[in-house]
């Protein structure tokens, strides 16, 4: 029989034991509530991830079972303990797989709420997304790690999926994209073509190219300040002679530095862009 939720019949079938409910309305809430209990949290877990996979073929499921698991007493912070009882092994080679799954579950229920549009405003203003940041931050490649990274920033994409401003806003404001550029650096290829999409769907945003500029302008004030003297010191620039990319990257580089130090009128000791053509 299905549930009032919706849900179909071969949701229930595989997940049979002696002692939990599997049929009947009450079937998945009952797997909600069985996250409060150490016995059936892991088979909990791993149930509701798998109705959760379920629900994003079907926008029914996912329509009523992401307020179900926002509006269950207990549940965010059953999700939230099983995340950050792993903190502590992230920066040691001591993740398991097994632990490392079982956050993994949790966060695919945590990228469930960030789908809907009801629960997401409430998932953003519980800034519930910064949990997850030490996963993305971690330079660990070994496969726990990875699958920590890779969940991780499925999360992130749903928010920016969603093209709310207000979840572009808060992952602004929060730092999202040193994270995603972390991932792209040591993150599998699947985790850098996810961290790519959140850059690319920010950047579609006003905001996100204004971020960006500001950015550019603050990393260019620094390298003024505090650009290496030897990058014009002439022994330092003979050893690019006939080298054109790299001539060519060092003239951009101090141009652009340039235009930011007439603005300010503050001494330099660079060779000028153009002393560097004769080094081509």
């Amino acid at each position: 029989m299905a549930s009032d939720l919706n849900l179909p019949e071969s949701l229930y079938e595989d997940y049979s034991t002696p002692d939990l409910p599997v049929h009947g309305p009450a079937s998945v809430a009952y797997w909600i509530q069985a996250l409060q209990s150490h016995e059936t949290k892991e088979r909990a877990l791993l149930i509701l991830s798998q109705i959760i996979m379920l629900s994003f073929q079907n926008k029914e499921i996912r329509k009523d079972l992401a307020p179900l698991l926002w509006n269950s007493i207990g549940t965010i912070s059953a999700l939230l303990q099983e995340i950050i009882s792993v903190y502590r092994t992230l920066s040691s080679p001591n993740l398991t797989e097994t632990a490392s799954t079982r956050v993994s579950n949790a966060l695919a229920l945590f990228q469930c709420v960030a789908s809907h549009p009801e629960t997401r405003k409430q998932f953003l203003k519980a800034k519930l997304p910064l949990y997850l940041y030490p996963f993305l931050n971690t330079k660990d490649k070994e496969k726990p790690h990875e699958y920590l990274r890779l969940t991780s920033l499925g999360v992130i994409g749903t928010l920016v999926k969603s093209d709310d401003p207000e979840a572009i806003r808060f992952l602004l404001q929060t730092e999202i994209f040193p994270c995603c550029l972390t991932s792209m650096e040591v993150g599998s290829d699947l985790s850098k073509q996810v961290a790519t999409f959140i850059i690319y769907k920010i950047l579609l945003h006003e905001e996100g190219l204004k971020y960006c500029c500001v950015l550019a302008d603050r990393a260019c004030d620094g390298l003024r300040c505090c650009l290496p003297l030897w990058f014009g010191d002439r022994k330092f620039t003979s050893q690019l002679h006939g080298d054109f990319v790299a001539v060519r990257y060092l003239q951009e580089l101090l141009s652009n530095i340039m235009a930011r130090h007439e603005a300010t009128r503050q001494p330099m000791r660079l060779l000028q862009p153009m002393q560097l053509m004769q080094l081509v």
